[in-house]
């Protein structure tokens, strides 16, 4: 046969927001806008559910142990989640709502995003949230009507202590975690959906704009070494696997690019 078409009706508790495979077992985990962390063992589809909480799970992340999520509620609690147990071992309350959720390498810290441009930065071991980091000056209130600056994405580096945070007003920034201090903006004419470090390279780092091209960085020149076009409307969503690049657009494309 040429390929087999399935369809297998999972429904968790209301919309979904976000759909994942757990890294090294057949086992498909959802986040739905009831609460709920929903998984599915596959092919058998044996349900679980964890409900720790009655607010949307925006966000969610594996640790290297891949036996724990660390999830980003939209009320700001942030939950690192056994998924054998189903409970907590790390809960924390940052009383500010979060947008996109990462995790450091060594799954000493998690990073939190917000809908103002600033991330928060939290040890696992002890909950402790160390920092609040932002571009913005203290006191700072966005104007009325000003163009949002939501975090959308955020991707640790593999060995540098550095962070890439996407934004929606048009740029990445690379956070060092360490210093806790800004190291470079990298500008966009468009929103920023996705960023992710590229393979075994150190320093470039690949992004994905609302403007349909995908960029490859060299974060140490601050510049933009390959422009990839393919799609023609926003792009949605973006994976990394070695150096292939998998897109997904608003008009339902799904584009595979290499990358050197």
């Amino acid at each position: 046969s040429s390929g087999i078409n399935a369809e297998w009706p999972l429904r968790p508790g209301g919309d979904v927001l976000w759909v994942m495979w757990h890294p090294v077992v057949p086992i498909l985990l959802a986040g739905a806008v009831e609460g709920g962390v929903w998984m599915w063992k596959v092919p058998a589809f044996e349900t679980k559910t964890i409900q720790l909480s009655d607010k949307p799970p925006v966000d969610a992340t594996f640790l290297s142990t891949n036996r724990h999520l660390a999830v980003g509620y939209q009320d700001g609690t942030m939950k690192v989640i056994d998924l054998k147990t189903g409970e907590a071992t790390v809960s924390v309350e940052t009383k500010r709502e979060i947008t996109a959720i990462g995790v450091s390498p060594d799954d000493n810290l998690v990073m939190l995003g917000t809908p103002h441009s600033s991330v928060v930065l939290v040890t696992v071991q002890t909950g402790k949230i160390i920092a609040t980091l932002t571009e913005h000056q203290a006191g700072y209130t966005a104007p009325e009507g000003a163009a949002t600056d939501s975090v959308e994405h955020i991707a640790f580096h593999p060995k540098r202590p550095v962070v890439a945070v996407s934004y929606v007003d048009n740029k990445v920034c690379l956070w060092d975690h360490g210093l806790q201090k800004l190291r470079h903006t990298l500008h966009h004419p468009d929103g920023v959906v996705k960023s992710f470090w590229a393979g075994d390279s150190e320093h470039h780092l690949v992004t994905c704009c609302l403007d349909g091209l995908v960029r490859v960085w060299d974060v140490d020149q601050n510049q933009t070494i390959v422009e990839v076009t393919g799609h023609h409307d926003q792009i949605l969503d973006m994976k990394i696997s070695d150096n292939l690049v998998v897109t997904a657009d608003d008009s339902g494309f799904v584009k595979v690019f290499r990358i050197a």
